[in-house]
């Protein structure tokens, strides 16, 4: 392998993004040799996208493996921005070509790209090829990188002007450069055509087909300006769901018809844009594929997920609709996926769908997973070896996998001109692709998108009356600020006291689903009333949860005081709460689409400013 892979670097060894051109008949040719070399293990671990998010190195004692067990553990385990013996070994020895990178690696930024540094180091000491760097940078409440925020995918379209949507995505793009991350996953190409949807959201731009297919397709060349590979998710559409399939296996039940006039619009537009990825969701959609896969762990058939489905992703994706990137997995270690089949099996039944690269196959966060990482690789090769793991569809993917490296500019091709030499071909890496940003340019990319973030909220407004809210007029009023959370609640007073609003009281809601005494007292006495909803798909479905229990029982006791003409309802998350604060009863009513904490200091800019 060492022979394929490994290079000596040299000055003379220039960076240029081989990103968007033309792959030759020769290089493909070159690359097929290359995997033709390669021994199973390495196959199989240039498919894996790994994650380091958490650490523990207390001794667990479980028997057998279990998915993110932070999530049950959080005590003991710590966020990871050091590479550590247990993680070198895993990416050095096991071969693995890609890593996810989360939040919690990227606390200290200094820390994390010397992280992913070393990360790649451990690849290069293999022999590997370099990793490939993804992460979850899609604006709003998903973000991994937190040097500036970008705006949510509904609050960009909400602003109206599709180049918001690519500069939006230029500035995803080169924020995950300065780290040295060459993959963002996004755009979301979700029709959010479901409001009870509780995972998708505002993460969706838009609930038309159409106008969600221009604003991702936009995003996507707006990453791809800046260098970095884009993703539309999550394939064949997540978007009219009621389930998480972080937590269960939510069934779609469109007809083909339906399906080819809604969900697939945006996808079939990224891929007329020549999109490099497509990510999976892990939904059943029987009507576009019936096929009955066994569930070892429920010990029964059950309708294959897209990420399992051969007909959806080949037949529809490759086939029907003519794509030819690559295709990856969502995280396999959701429940949707995990409850029903072991790492190995979904593994396997993913490649042989047609999926290229694995999210999340098997976690490492403890030395003892090391144990379950050989078991797992074993088992796979086992596969393999019986022709339960279709030979064909991994060398395929493989290939697809380092024809991301090379649009990535991660790696060159070569012949060798020696004819007796053992391989003609030979992968050569490249010096890591970071391009830094210095202080001047992430300001600036932080005011515009400030700005569209603003400026989508403002086109949100309904009898929202400027003069009641100017600074000017803010001194002296008894503002009275209901909010859900009291982080929030606290960036709500420091943004209203840095406009000279003194006299104000933000009451925190949360958990509470009906209004109290002392609430009432505080409608009474307010001059102005700001309403901020955190409104969930959960708590559309079910009403009796707070997050839509309580806003809706404030704004009938205001009714009651008179109050409505001195109350603005501001929507946080989902906007399907503005009959609530109606226009006809008097209320005003504005929507940021971005719940993070620097969602709501942009409410208030919007609102004041």
């Amino acid at each position: 392998m060492k022979k394929i892979f490994l290079a000596v670097f040299t000055l003379s060894i220039l960076f240029f993004p081989q990103a968007m051109s033309a792959q030759s008949a020769a290089e493909r040719s070159a690359l097929r040799e290359c995997v033709h070399a390669m021994t199973a293990r390495q196959k199989i671990g240039a498919l894996c996208v790994l994650n380091f998010r958490f650490w523990t190195d207390s001794p667990l004692g479980h028997q057998t493996y279990k998915p993110a067990l932070a999530a049950e553990n959080p005590k003991i385990f710590s966020h990871v921005n050091k590479i550590n013996s247990a993680m070198y070994k895993t990416i050095r020895d096991y071969n693995i070509g890609s890593v996810i990178l989360f939040g919690e690696n990227m606390t200290d930024a200094a820390q994390a790209k010397k992280f992913i540094r070393d990360l790649n180091s451990a690849a290069l000491d293999g022999g590997n090829a370099p990793l490939l760097f993804f992460a979850d940078q899609e604006g709003g409440n998903v973000a991994r990188v937190f040097d500036y925020s970008t705006p949510s995918a509904m609050a960009i379209a909400k602003s109206g002007d599709k180049q918001n949507a690519f500069l939006c995505g230029k500035a995803n793009g080169q924020l995950l450069l300065d780290y040295g991350i060459n993959a963002d996953l996004a755009p979301v190409c979700d029709v959010a055509s479901n409001p009870q949807n509780p995972v998708i959201g505002i993460r969706s731009f838009s609930d038309n087909p159409q106008e969600a297919a221009d604003y991702s397709a936009a995003f996507s060349q707006g990453l791809a300006s800046a260098g970095v590979l884009a993703c539309a998710k999550h394939f064949p559409g997540h978007g009219d769901t009621s389930v998480d399939s972080h937590l269960d296996l939510p069934q779609i039940n469109s007809s083909l018809a339906k399906w080819k006039k809604r969900e697939a619009v945006p996808f079939k537009e990224n891929i007329k844009n020549d999109i490099p990825l497509i990510m999976t969701a892990h939904i059943q959609c029987p009507r576009l594929d019936k096929t009955k896969l066994q569930s070892s762990k429920e010990n029964k058939k059950i309708t294959a997920p897209a990420t399992l489905s051969k007909k959806i992703l080949t037949k529809i994706l490759r086939g029907s609709m003519g794509y030819k990137g690559a295709i990856i997995s969502d995280a396999m270690d959701m429940k949707a996926i995990f409850d029903n089949w072991s790492p190995d099996e979904s593994f396997v039944l993913a490649v042989n769908a047609g999926c290229d690269l694995i999210i999340n196959p098997i976690n490492v966060y403890s030395k003892k997973d090391l144990d379950f990482l050989q078991d797992f690789f074993e088992k796979v090769e086992q596969a393999l070896q019986s022709g339960a793991l279709d030979s064909k569809a991994l060398d395929a993917a493989v290939v697809r996998v380092l024809e991301l490296k090379q649009k990535a500019g991660l790696i060159k091709v070569v012949a060798d001109k020696d004819a007796g030499a053992q391989n003609s071909a030979r992968i050569v890496p490249l010096p890591q692709k970071i391009v830094p940003m210095d202080k001047e340019q992430k300001q600036k990319a932080a005011q515009a998108c400030a700005l569209i973030q603003i400026d989508a909220a403002r086109a949100s407004f309904s009898n929202v009356k400027p003069e009641r809210l100017s600074k000017s007029g803010c001194g002296g009023k008894k503002i009275a600020v209901f909010v859900p959370f009291p982080e929030k609640a606290e960036i709500v007073q420091q943004y209203l006291l840095a406009r000279s609003c003194a006299n104000v009281e933000c009451i925190c809601y949360e958990e509470k689903r009906s209004v109290s005494a002392a609430d009432k007292a505080k409608i009474k006495g307010a001059d102005l009333i700001l309403v901020f909803t955190q409104l969930t798909g959960n708590a559309v479905k079910d009403k009796k949860l707070w997050q839509a229990a309580y806003p809706a029982s404030l704004a009938r006791e205001i009714k009651k005081a008179g109050a409505a003409s001195k109350t603005i309802g501001v929507s946080m998350n989902l906007p399907y709460d503005k009959k609530i604060f109606s226009a006809e009863d008097g209320f005003g009513w504005a929507a940021l689409y971005n719940y993070t904490q620097i969602g709501y200091a942009r409410a208030i800019q919007a609102l004041f400013d």
